[in-house]
């Protein structure tokens, strides 16, 4: 039993314990969803080479590049479950060391069966990562702090991208180094690095505030306690699974993180071709012009979150990012070289911004087994979208020979997400956590931050 602790008090060791988190967790979290970025994507550099070199069109990596995330959908809330009952290092470990191992066998392909199975592999060995750092999140942060905690988290694919392309690029340029393909070394060369940093983590990682020799006695009570809904119960794992999926209001969320996800691997995974149709050659410089766009996803994580905190309305934010990526969506698809790609990186800012905004709500509502099913969930309709946007690109590619002719499609998408955010409003409305917390959430009154639980 926890002894009573003044609110000013705890305010102060929280405060202390959350200041050591964010040295001693985030950054390691968000090298490993750098390695996980770069492993999922950096295929997007091969694309040209893997049909030159083994006969795999634009419409097989279209499909190849979402088998992955179908995978990753379908074992999505499994996985989560088993980090709740396995605990985070042992399981987020795992994660990490299986899919460097996948990622750098895929380098052995040979054609387009091979491809496909490899990259449905790596699906399987992924899932999990990124909803099972959110559930992670809820252990270590109060409800006001998380959108900020995620935001920063979707730094690293943005850093993944910026950094991560000319890297690739540069790698690519090792074709036919000890009679290998640059593909080859690229898939190599990024995997390898990514096993040893899983065993890292096996030793590192806490799998909560109890088991953190950094903090004192009295941070990890003040971190247990703040981010510890009082009387609320445990779940069973058929009660959570029960709950989640009748939730209109996390189906809802689900639903617009699809099409935030459709626009991001619709580009992520054709952006190398869309760059070299517009003229650009050498792996190198393809490679630093895709990464351009990246930069405001980069920009959105930073800011958007930050500005969520501060004036709250959370459905506010999430209509003008789907509104803004309409609209610079439509611009991309209708304009030159140059305005197209800061088109692309305005989309970026929108739909990647937004994500913390959106799982925030989702976190403000669910809590242990629950949420851990619940993320899982939202995370496995969303990256339904990694499926559907490559494979619509390949598609658009493969009838038109232009790789940017999907591009008009994802302003219809961000156009239908805006009427689930309408819908998403009336549900807050409707299922209310605390009378002053519904209010903030659906704008009917202000907030000086999203503090939903706490």
């Amino acid at each position: 039993m926890t002894s009573f602790v003044p609110a000013d008090a705890l305010e102060r060791l929280y405060a202390s314990a959350t200041k050591k988190v964010w040295l001693r967790l985030i950054p390691v979290l968000m090298f490993a969803y750098i390695l996980n970025f770069l492993d999922r994507t950096n295929i997007a550099l091969a694309k040209t080479h893997l049909d030159i070199d083994l006969g795999i069109s634009a419409a097989a990596f279209g499909f190849g590049a979402g088998l992955f995330f179908l995978a990753y959908c379908v074992l999505e809330i499994p996985s989560n479950l088993m980090l709740h009952k396995f605990g985070a290092r042992r399981w987020i470990s795992r994660i990490v060391i299986s899919w460097g191992a996948i990622s750098t066998l895929t380098m052995f392909v040979q054609g387009e069966t091979s491809f496909y199975i490899m990259r449905f592999l790596l699906g399987v060995a992924e899932a999990g990562f990124y909803p099972g750092m959110l559930f992670y999140f809820t252990l270590w942060f109060a409800s006001r702090d998380r959108a900020v905690a995620v935001g920063m988290l979707l730094v690293a694919p943005q850093i993944a991208t910026v950094f991560g392309s000319p890297l690739g690029g540069a790698i690519m340029g090792l074709d036919g180094t000890l009679g290998m393909y640059g593909w080859q070394w690229l898939l190599l060369l990024e995997g390898i690095p990514t096993v040893l940093f899983g065993i890292f983590l096996w030793f590192y990682l806490p799998n909560g505030p109890r088991d953190a020799r950094w903090l004192s006695a009295e941070e990890k009570e003040a971190l247990i306690a703040k981010t510890t809904v009082a009387g609320e119960p445990e779940h069973s794992v058929r009660k959570a699974l029960k709950s989640v999926f009748s939730s209109g209001v996390l189906l809802s969320i689900g639903a617009i993180y699809f099409v935030t996800q459709l626009c991001v691997y619709g580009i992520t995974f054709f952006m190398p071709s869309i760059v070299e149709s517009f003229g650009v050659s050498g792996s190198l410089a393809i490679g630093a012009v895709s990464g351009l766009p990246a930069v405001g996803a980069l920009i959105g994580v930073l800011v958007y979150p930050r500005m969520f905190r501060i004036y709250g309305h959370p459905i506010r934010f999430i209509a003008v990012a789907m509104i803004g990526a309409a609209v610079s969506t439509f611009v991309a698809a209708n304009s030159g070289y140059v305005v197209s790609l800061i088109a692309l990186a305005v989309m970026q800012f929108f739909v990647t911004g937004t994500a913390p905004v959106l799982w925030s709500v989702a976190m403000s509502r669910i809590s242990g087994v629950q949420s851990a099913a619940g993320l899982a969930m939202i995370n496995s309709i969303g990256l339904l979208g990694g499926f559907f946007g490559p494979n619509l690109f390949g598609i658009a590619e493969s009838r038109t020979g232009d790789p940017a002719s999907a591009i008009g499609l994802l302003t219809i998408a961000a156009a239908v997400a805006l009427v689930v955010v309408a819908v998403l409003r009336q549900l807050l409305l409707r299922t209310p956590i605390q009378p002053t917390i519904a209010a903030a959430l659906v704008d009917d009154e202000p907030a000086s931050a999203p503090v939903v639980k706490n």
